[in-house]
Protein backbone atom coordinates (compact mmCIF):
# COMPACT_ATOMS: atom_id res chain seq x y z
CA UNK A 1 0.00 0.00 0.00
CA UNK A 2 1.09 3.08 -1.30
CA UNK A 3 0.57 5.81 2.05
CA UNK A 4 1.04 9.59 2.44
CA UNK A 5 1.32 10.71 6.05
CA UNK A 6 1.30 14.71 6.73
CA UNK A 7 2.52 16.42 10.56
CA UNK A 8 2.32 19.77 10.77
CA UNK A 9 5.83 20.44 11.49
CA UNK A 10 8.64 18.16 13.83
CA UNK A 11 9.67 20.43 15.84
CA UNK A 12 10.17 19.79 19.43
CA UNK A 13 9.26 16.09 20.37
CA UNK A 14 6.26 16.29 22.54
CA UNK A 15 2.40 14.65 22.37
CA UNK A 16 1.23 15.22 19.36
CA UNK A 17 5.08 13.92 17.33
CA UNK A 18 4.73 10.65 19.58
CA UNK A 19 1.16 10.10 18.53
CA UNK A 20 2.99 10.57 14.91
CA UNK A 21 5.51 8.21 15.76
CA UNK A 22 3.01 5.44 17.13
CA UNK A 23 0.95 5.84 13.65
CA UNK A 24 4.11 5.43 11.93
CA UNK A 25 4.97 2.13 13.54
CA UNK A 26 1.76 0.72 13.02
CA UNK A 27 2.41 0.96 8.97
CA UNK A 28 6.42 0.92 9.29
CA UNK A 29 5.80 -1.94 6.68
CA UNK A 30 3.86 0.15 3.85
CA UNK A 31 5.48 2.46 0.95
CA UNK A 32 5.18 5.72 3.04
CA UNK A 33 5.75 9.41 2.68
CA UNK A 34 6.19 11.87 5.06
CA UNK A 35 5.27 15.55 4.93
CA UNK A 36 5.18 18.49 7.17
CA UNK A 37 5.57 21.94 6.80
CA UNK A 38 9.83 21.99 8.07
CA UNK A 39 12.04 19.38 10.16
CA UNK A 40 13.89 20.55 13.09
CA UNK A 41 13.85 17.14 15.43
CA UNK A 42 16.92 16.48 16.99
CA UNK A 43 18.95 13.42 15.75
CA UNK A 44 17.67 10.98 18.83
CA UNK A 45 13.64 12.57 17.67
CA UNK A 46 14.37 11.52 14.32
CA UNK A 47 15.56 8.36 14.95
CA UNK A 48 12.47 7.49 17.86
CA UNK A 49 9.62 9.29 15.97
CA UNK A 50 10.79 8.72 12.37
CA UNK A 51 12.84 5.70 12.40
CA UNK A 52 15.54 8.05 9.94
CA UNK A 53 12.82 8.33 7.30
CA UNK A 54 13.30 11.54 4.94
CA UNK A 55 10.94 14.38 5.48
CA UNK A 56 9.53 16.35 2.49
CA UNK A 57 9.70 19.82 3.50
CA UNK A 58 8.18 23.19 2.27
CA UNK A 59 9.88 26.70 2.43
CA UNK A 60 9.53 26.84 5.83
CA UNK A 61 12.49 24.30 6.22
CA UNK A 62 14.67 27.31 4.51
CA UNK A 63 13.77 29.77 7.06
CA UNK A 64 16.85 30.50 9.38
CA UNK A 65 15.87 29.78 12.82
CA UNK A 66 12.66 28.64 11.95
CA UNK A 67 12.32 26.46 15.38
CA UNK A 68 11.67 29.17 17.36
CA UNK A 69 9.79 31.75 15.14
CA UNK A 70 7.60 29.45 13.47
CA UNK A 71 4.15 30.84 15.11
CA UNK A 72 4.80 34.05 12.75
CA UNK A 73 4.26 32.13 9.73
CA UNK A 74 0.97 31.29 10.17
CA UNK A 75 -0.44 33.62 7.91
CA UNK A 76 1.26 31.52 4.76
CA UNK A 77 1.25 28.37 6.16
CA UNK A 78 -2.54 27.63 4.26
CA UNK A 79 -0.53 28.60 1.29
CA UNK A 80 2.27 26.53 1.97
CA UNK A 81 0.78 23.14 2.67
CA UNK A 82 -1.41 23.41 -0.20
CA UNK A 83 1.67 23.21 -2.19
CA UNK A 84 1.84 19.90 -1.10
CA UNK A 85 0.33 18.04 -3.99
CA UNK A 86 -0.66 14.70 -2.74
CA UNK A 87 -2.21 12.65 -5.76
CA UNK A 88 -0.97 8.63 -6.55
CA UNK A 89 -1.54 7.30 -3.13
CA UNK A 90 -4.13 4.31 -1.50
CA UNK A 91 -4.27 6.31 1.75
CA UNK A 92 -3.57 9.43 3.22
CA UNK A 93 -2.69 9.88 7.33
CA UNK A 94 -2.86 13.49 9.00
CA UNK A 95 -2.24 14.28 12.33
CA UNK A 96 -3.25 18.07 12.90
CA UNK A 97 -3.67 21.14 15.70
CA UNK A 98 -3.04 23.72 12.81
CA UNK A 99 -2.96 22.91 8.68
CA UNK A 100 -1.90 19.53 8.37
CA UNK A 101 -5.14 18.66 6.54
CA UNK A 102 -5.20 21.71 3.76
CA UNK A 103 -2.86 19.87 1.12
CA UNK A 104 -4.39 18.88 -2.43
CA UNK A 105 -5.13 15.69 -2.97
CA UNK A 106 -7.35 13.20 -5.11
CA UNK A 107 -10.70 12.71 -3.98
CA UNK A 108 -10.98 9.46 -4.85
CA UNK A 109 -8.34 8.89 -2.34
CA UNK A 110 -9.41 7.89 1.65
CA UNK A 111 -8.10 10.81 3.64
CA UNK A 112 -8.41 10.40 7.38
CA UNK A 113 -7.58 13.18 10.17
CA UNK A 114 -6.29 12.26 13.53
CA UNK A 115 -7.59 16.06 14.81
CA UNK A 116 -5.33 16.90 18.35
CA UNK A 117 -7.31 20.34 18.21
CA UNK A 118 -9.02 22.67 15.50
CA UNK A 119 -7.21 25.56 15.27
CA UNK A 120 -6.70 27.27 18.79
CA UNK A 121 -5.42 30.73 17.67
CA UNK A 122 -9.14 30.82 15.36
CA UNK A 123 -11.51 28.87 17.30
CA UNK A 124 -12.10 28.66 21.22
CA UNK A 125 -9.40 30.25 22.15
CA UNK A 126 -9.07 33.52 20.05
CA UNK A 127 -9.70 35.75 22.69
CA UNK A 128 -6.81 34.60 24.71
CA UNK A 129 -4.20 34.94 21.72
CA UNK A 130 -6.29 38.19 20.49
CA UNK A 131 -5.29 39.66 23.23
CA UNK A 132 -1.74 39.03 23.79
CA UNK A 133 -1.17 39.87 20.14
CA UNK A 134 -0.18 43.23 19.53
CA UNK A 135 -2.77 43.67 16.14
CA UNK A 136 -5.41 41.75 18.31
CA UNK A 137 -7.85 44.17 18.33
CA UNK A 138 -7.35 45.47 15.06
CA UNK A 139 -9.29 45.23 12.08
CA UNK A 140 -7.05 43.15 10.30
CA UNK A 141 -6.46 41.04 12.35
CA UNK A 142 -10.18 40.15 13.01
CA UNK A 143 -10.19 40.23 9.05
CA UNK A 144 -7.39 37.83 8.71
CA UNK A 145 -9.12 35.22 11.43
CA UNK A 146 -12.51 35.24 9.80
CA UNK A 147 -10.10 34.38 6.59
CA UNK A 148 -8.67 31.38 7.84
CA UNK A 149 -11.51 30.36 9.43
CA UNK A 150 -13.13 30.09 6.20
CA UNK A 151 -9.96 28.23 4.98
CA UNK A 152 -9.75 25.66 8.17
CA UNK A 153 -13.82 24.56 7.33
CA UNK A 154 -13.46 24.27 3.64
CA UNK A 155 -10.39 21.69 4.32
CA UNK A 156 -12.04 19.94 6.90
CA UNK A 157 -14.88 19.31 3.87
CA UNK A 158 -11.88 16.87 2.00
CA UNK A 159 -10.96 14.75 5.24
CA UNK A 160 -13.35 11.74 4.73
CA UNK A 161 -12.93 10.94 8.51
CA UNK A 162 -12.12 13.04 11.65
CA UNK A 163 -10.39 11.38 14.81
CA UNK A 164 -10.72 13.29 17.76
CA UNK A 165 -8.02 12.81 20.41
CA UNK A 166 -10.49 13.16 23.32
CA UNK A 167 -14.66 13.82 23.87
CA UNK A 168 -13.44 17.62 24.45
CA UNK A 169 -12.04 17.34 20.73
CA UNK A 170 -15.30 15.88 19.59
CA UNK A 171 -17.02 18.68 20.56
CA UNK A 172 -14.95 21.04 19.44
CA UNK A 173 -15.04 19.36 15.85
CA UNK A 174 -19.01 19.81 15.74
CA UNK A 175 -18.47 23.04 16.98
CA UNK A 176 -16.12 24.15 14.42
CA UNK A 177 -16.32 22.19 11.52
CA UNK A 178 -19.84 20.50 11.81
CA UNK A 179 -18.10 16.99 11.05
CA UNK A 180 -18.64 13.83 13.15
CA UNK A 181 -15.94 12.31 14.47
CA UNK A 182 -14.80 9.22 16.44
CA UNK A 183 -12.03 9.16 19.95
CA UNK A 184 -9.44 7.14 20.09
CA UNK A 185 -7.37 8.31 23.23
CA UNK A 186 -3.33 9.49 22.40
CA UNK A 187 -0.69 6.58 23.24
CA UNK A 188 0.84 7.06 26.48
CA UNK A 189 4.29 5.28 26.99
CA UNK A 190 2.94 3.27 30.15
CA UNK A 191 5.95 1.21 29.36
CA UNK A 192 8.46 3.40 30.13
CA UNK A 193 6.93 5.92 32.71
CA UNK A 194 6.11 3.09 35.84
CA UNK A 195 6.00 2.61 39.39
CA UNK A 196 9.59 3.73 40.98
CA UNK A 197 11.34 1.43 43.44
CA UNK A 198 12.73 4.83 45.33
CA UNK A 199 10.61 6.20 47.70
CA UNK A 200 8.63 9.86 47.48
CA UNK A 201 10.49 13.00 48.32
CA UNK A 202 8.74 15.97 49.67
CA UNK A 203 8.70 18.41 46.19
CA UNK A 204 5.84 19.17 43.46
CA UNK A 205 7.13 18.93 40.05
CA UNK A 206 5.72 20.93 37.06
CA UNK A 207 7.24 19.93 33.64
CA UNK A 208 6.50 21.08 30.10
CA UNK A 209 7.58 23.64 27.55
CA UNK A 210 7.91 26.93 28.94
CA UNK A 211 5.85 28.80 26.73
CA UNK A 212 2.59 30.99 27.64
CA UNK A 213 0.00 29.04 27.48
CA UNK A 214 1.17 26.29 29.84
CA UNK A 215 0.78 28.90 32.83
CA UNK A 216 4.41 27.87 34.62
CA UNK A 217 4.64 31.05 35.27
CA UNK A 218 1.21 31.58 37.48
CA UNK A 219 2.39 27.84 39.35
CA UNK A 220 5.48 29.71 39.75
CA UNK A 221 4.11 32.58 41.55
CA UNK A 222 1.49 30.10 43.30
CA UNK A 223 4.53 28.91 45.78
CA UNK A 224 6.37 32.06 45.37
CA UNK A 225 3.28 32.37 48.50
CA UNK A 226 3.93 28.88 49.88
CA UNK A 227 7.65 28.95 50.93
CA UNK A 228 7.45 25.77 52.70
CA UNK A 229 6.47 23.81 50.04
CA UNK A 230 8.98 22.64 47.30
CA UNK A 231 8.45 22.86 43.50
CA UNK A 232 10.52 21.65 40.85
CA UNK A 233 10.08 23.04 37.59
CA UNK A 234 11.66 20.56 34.42
CA UNK A 235 11.07 22.28 30.53
CA UNK A 236 12.64 25.02 28.45
CA UNK A 237 11.46 27.13 25.74
CA UNK A 238 10.01 30.82 25.73
CA UNK A 239 10.39 33.34 28.54
CA UNK A 240 13.27 31.31 30.39
CA UNK A 241 15.58 34.35 31.37
CA UNK A 242 12.15 35.73 33.00
CA UNK A 243 11.46 32.48 34.71
CA UNK A 244 15.04 33.00 35.92
CA UNK A 245 14.19 36.43 37.06
CA UNK A 246 10.72 35.53 39.54
CA UNK A 247 13.07 32.53 41.33
CA UNK A 248 15.51 35.01 43.06
CA UNK A 249 14.95 34.98 46.44
CA UNK A 250 12.97 31.92 46.11
CA UNK A 251 14.85 29.27 46.87
CA UNK A 252 11.77 26.29 47.63
CA UNK A 253 11.22 26.55 43.74
CA UNK A 254 14.15 25.16 41.61
CA UNK A 255 14.57 24.94 37.94
CA UNK A 256 16.46 22.07 35.99
CA UNK A 257 15.69 23.12 32.73
CA UNK A 258 15.48 20.07 30.37
CA UNK A 259 15.86 16.81 31.22
CA UNK A 260 16.16 13.06 28.94
CA UNK A 261 13.30 10.86 29.75
CA UNK A 262 15.26 8.50 31.97
CA UNK A 263 15.81 11.58 34.53
CA UNK A 264 12.21 13.30 33.77
CA UNK A 265 10.59 9.57 34.93
CA UNK A 266 12.78 9.59 37.97
CA UNK A 267 11.78 12.88 38.94
CA UNK A 268 7.86 11.76 38.55
CA UNK A 269 8.02 8.71 40.00
CA UNK A 270 9.80 10.63 43.70
CA UNK A 271 7.25 13.84 43.82
CA UNK A 272 4.88 13.90 45.99
CA UNK A 273 2.24 15.63 43.10
CA UNK A 274 2.56 16.98 39.40
CA UNK A 275 0.86 20.31 38.51
CA UNK A 276 -0.44 20.90 35.50
CA UNK A 277 -2.01 24.44 34.97
CA UNK A 278 -2.50 24.47 30.99
CA UNK A 279 -6.00 24.48 28.95
CA UNK A 280 -4.90 21.00 27.18
CA UNK A 281 -7.11 19.02 24.77
CA UNK A 282 -5.91 15.71 25.98
CA UNK A 283 -2.37 16.20 28.65
CA UNK A 284 -0.31 13.54 27.52
CA UNK A 285 1.95 14.05 30.55
CA UNK A 286 -0.63 14.58 32.87
CA UNK A 287 -0.99 10.75 31.96
CA UNK A 288 2.52 9.94 32.09
CA UNK A 289 2.85 10.99 35.66
CA UNK A 290 -0.26 8.81 36.70
CA UNK A 291 1.75 5.74 35.08
CA UNK A 292 4.47 6.61 37.73
CA UNK A 293 2.08 6.40 40.35
CA UNK A 294 2.09 10.07 40.82
CA UNK A 295 -1.20 11.71 41.63
CA UNK A 296 -1.90 14.99 39.90
CA UNK A 297 -3.16 18.41 40.48
CA UNK A 298 -5.03 19.42 37.04
CA UNK A 299 -6.70 22.13 35.68
CA UNK A 300 -11.06 21.22 35.41
CA UNK A 301 -10.84 21.23 31.48
CA UNK A 302 -10.52 19.33 28.28
CA UNK A 303 -8.55 15.98 28.56
CA UNK A 304 -7.78 16.02 32.49
CA UNK A 305 -11.47 15.53 32.77
CA UNK A 306 -11.74 12.48 31.13
CA UNK A 307 -8.07 11.38 32.35
CA UNK A 308 -7.85 12.32 36.11
CA UNK A 309 -10.56 10.06 38.44
CA UNK A 310 -10.76 12.98 41.30
CA UNK A 311 -10.06 11.77 44.44
CA UNK A 312 -8.25 8.52 43.28
CA UNK A 313 -5.38 10.00 41.10
CA UNK A 314 -5.92 13.59 41.36
CA UNK A 315 -7.56 16.72 42.10
CA UNK A 316 -9.28 18.85 39.64
CA UNK A 317 -9.20 22.43 40.68
CA UNK A 318 -11.33 25.31 38.98
CA UNK A 319 -9.14 28.46 37.75
CA UNK A 320 -6.22 29.54 36.10
CA UNK A 321 -5.23 31.12 39.39
CA UNK A 322 -3.08 31.33 42.01
CA UNK A 323 -5.70 31.31 44.57
CA UNK A 324 -7.01 27.64 43.02
CA UNK A 325 -3.36 26.35 42.92
CA UNK A 326 -2.49 27.21 46.50
CA UNK A 327 -5.86 25.93 47.41
CA UNK A 328 -5.70 22.70 45.63
CA UNK A 329 -2.03 22.15 46.86
CA UNK A 330 -3.75 22.56 50.75
CA UNK A 331 -6.47 19.69 49.92
CA UNK A 332 -3.98 17.73 48.79
CA UNK A 333 -1.69 18.22 51.41
CA UNK A 334 -5.07 17.94 53.69
CA UNK A 335 -6.05 14.35 51.79
CA UNK A 336 -3.05 13.18 50.43
CA UNK A 337 -3.58 10.33 47.27
CA UNK A 338 -1.01 7.29 48.17
CA UNK A 339 -2.66 4.33 46.69
CA UNK A 340 0.10 4.79 43.87
CA UNK A 341 -0.51 1.35 42.15
CA UNK A 342 -4.54 2.13 41.82
CA UNK A 343 -3.29 5.74 39.88
CA UNK A 344 -0.89 3.92 38.20
CA UNK A 345 -4.25 1.32 36.86
CA UNK A 346 -5.79 4.26 35.86
CA UNK A 347 -3.34 5.03 33.22
CA UNK A 348 -3.03 1.85 31.29
CA UNK A 349 -5.99 2.65 29.55
CA UNK A 350 -4.58 5.01 27.93
CA UNK A 351 -1.37 2.86 26.60
CA UNK A 352 0.36 2.56 23.63
CA UNK A 353 -0.56 -0.02 22.51
CA UNK A 354 -4.24 0.35 23.14
CA UNK A 355 -4.18 2.77 20.71
CA UNK A 356 -2.34 1.19 17.94
CA UNK A 357 -4.72 -1.14 18.11
CA UNK A 358 -7.70 1.23 18.15
CA UNK A 359 -6.50 3.51 15.16
CA UNK A 360 -5.40 0.45 13.05
CA UNK A 361 -8.40 -1.28 13.43
CA UNK A 362 -10.68 2.21 13.03
CA UNK A 363 -8.46 2.77 9.03
CA UNK A 364 -8.79 -0.88 8.02
CA UNK A 365 -12.70 -0.55 8.44
CA UNK A 366 -12.76 2.94 6.91
CA UNK A 367 -10.84 1.69 4.25
CA UNK A 368 -13.36 -1.18 3.65
CA UNK A 369 -16.24 1.31 3.76
CA UNK A 370 -14.58 3.83 1.84
CA UNK A 371 -13.64 1.67 -1.11
CA UNK A 372 -16.57 -0.43 -1.17
CA UNK A 373 -18.55 2.93 -2.16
Amino acid sequence: MKLAFVQDWFNANGGAEKVAGSILDIYDQEDISIYALFDRFSPSARKEILNDRPVKTSLLQYVPFISKIYRYFLPVMPWLMRRFNLWGYDLILSTSHAVAKGFRCDPATLNICYCHTPLRPIWDMYDDYASSHALGKSGFYKRFVNWLRKWDVESAGNVHYFIANSKHIQQRIATSYGRESVVIYPPVRTNKFTLGETSRKGYYLCTGRFVPYKKIDMVIRAFQQMPDKQLILIGEGWGTREFNEMLKDHPNIKWLGYQPDEQMVRYIQEAKACIFAAKEDFGIMCVEAQACGTPVLALDYGGYRETVVEGESGYLFPEQTEKSIIDVVARFEQHPLNNHIAIRQNSLRFSEERFKDEFKNFVSGAMNEFYKK
